[in-house]
């Protein structure tokens, strides 16, 4: 999640309290009752969005419904899917009329998939954020105030002060930031000595980081960093990550998914099960087939807001590809949340750097500008970089500058950085036809 929150986001600690409460419970309930508590959050959600949002007012007379008309997960399917794109026309229409009631705050997707999607959060849906995370970490042991390390590079790159410091304390969260535009074996000796310093007991990144850290670490011949758990998120957690990181960081890996808009999370227990957290959010799977070997289907995802009033989503198209068990299956941990086979998609290419860096998350680039519709990194060799543009009528030659500068502070100045700008047919393709944010053309492992 790019989201660099604040601590006043989460000051209001009894609403916190309350839904921690309610998830601790939740999680146990038997998958009757569990499903009753997500269809009456549904029923908030839709009399909500009928009364209060002007686009799913004119959706739901369009289609002659009413909330009282959608009681299941099979009548929601009356309502058309929520693709990007539509979400993008809509605009503010998606916009509760009393939005300012829930203190919302303008975010952008990353762009991973495309082209960067607006839209709001509210405080209800950052409660939400934190206890869900909250949650998940306390099934590792994790407990509120302990200390925990996390490999950061938007922090980083919205502090020009810092892009050049390996570490960072933020002693207010017991939080030890780790530069992710600073994964090298050189740094890896500062970071490693900041880990022992300061001693955090988790540590949380993106999949493809938390392998690099771990590959720099071993590398440069640290064998004593050790951690309670590792957590990844935002990408596939390959096999060899996996190994990776659970034997240079001593400790085990429980993957999560989930998605800015916040309409599905899942996560992974300490037993290795996948839990679709369905108190979380309601995720169905559209355009599906069967695998009888595994008694699962395969289908991509749809979303739907329990919790984010001030913009809710409904039957919204998240994208990636989901595998799900077609019966009922129990994980040996007891919990009654749904377990899910396996998450599909999202994997991205690494960045190398001349000076021997491992770049993963150049997405959030086109955050810091205006003016991109979609922003494509093809690395050429190791000191060539193309950033291809497909611009928006803000784009102009001093917003062309300001992405060049943000991408040598995240590059460095030994990688020659070229931007062309160009129709979104000329991006580059892969062999299966998509448009992936970043292409290297080096070797993707170390």
């Amino acid at each position: 999640m790019a989201i660099d929150f604040k601590i006043l986001d989460f000051a209001h600690p009894l609403s916190i309290l309350k839904l921690r409460r309610t998830l601790e419970r939740t999680q146990w309930l038997p998958p009757g009752d569990l499903e009753a508590y997500q269809l009456e959050r549904l029923q908030r959600i839709l009399r909500h969005a009928y009364n209060n949002v002007p686009y799913y007012r004119r959706l739901f007379d369009r289609h002659d419904l009413k909330p009282a008309d959608l009681q299941s997960m099979a009548d929601l399917k009356k309502l058309p899917v929520l693709t990007k794109d539509e979400a993008r026309r809509a605009g503010n229409s998606l916009h509760a009329k009393n939005a300012y009631r829930y203190l919302p705050k303008p975010h952008t997707t990353s762009g991973t998939t495309g082209r960067p999607l607006e839209f709001l959060l509210d405080r209800g849906s950052n409660t939400l954020e934190f206890v869900y995370y909250w949650r998940h970490w306390s099934w590792a042991g994790y407990r509120l105030g302990d200390k925990f390390a996390e490999i950061s590079t938007n922090h980083f790159l919205r502090r020009p002060k810092l892009i050049d410091t390996a570490t960072a304390w933020q002693p207010h969260l017991r939080r030890l930031l780790l530069n992710g535009a600073r994964v090298s074996k050189r740094h890896a000796l500062d970071m490693a000595k900041e880990i022992r310093r300061r001693k955090p007991r988790f540590i949380k990144g993106l999949a493809s980081t938390l392998f690099y850290l771990a590959f720099c670490l071993e590398e440069a011949g640290v064998r004593d960093i050790s951690f309670r758990a590792a957590f990844s998120t935002g990408e596939v957690l390959s096999k060899a990550y996996r190994e990776k990181i659970a034997s240079v960081l001593k400790c085990t890996v429980m993957d999560s998914y989930g998605h800015m808009e916040r309409t599905a999370a899942i996560s992974q227990c300490q037993l290795g099960g996948y839990h679709l957290n369905s108190d979380y959010g309601m995720m169905e799977l559209i355009r599906t087939t069967s695998s009888s070997a595994f008694g699962t289907i395969i289908g991509r995802s749809v979303g739907t807001s329990l919790y984010n009033y001030a913009m809710p989503l409904i039957r919204y198209d998240i994208g990636d590809i989901i595998e799900m068990y077609t019966e009922p299956t129990r994980c040996r941990c007891g919990r009654s949340l749904p377990l899910v086979r396996t998450v599909r998609g999202r994997t991205q290419d690494i960045i190398k750097t001349p000076d021997g860096r491992y770049i993963t998350a150049a997405f959030i680039l086109p955050e810091f500008v205006s003016g991109v519709g979609f922003a494509q990194f093809v690395q050429e060799s190791r000191g060539h970089m193309q950033i291809l543009v497909v611009p928006t009528d803000d784009w102009n030659p001093d917003e062309q500058e300001k992405l060049k500068n943000c991408a040598g502070r995240l590059l460095g100045a030994s990688m020659r950085v070229e931007i062309r700008t160009v129709r979104q047919s000329e991006l580059v393709s892969d062999s299966t036809g998509k448009q992936p944010v970043v292409i290297s053309k080096l070797k993707a492992e170390p």
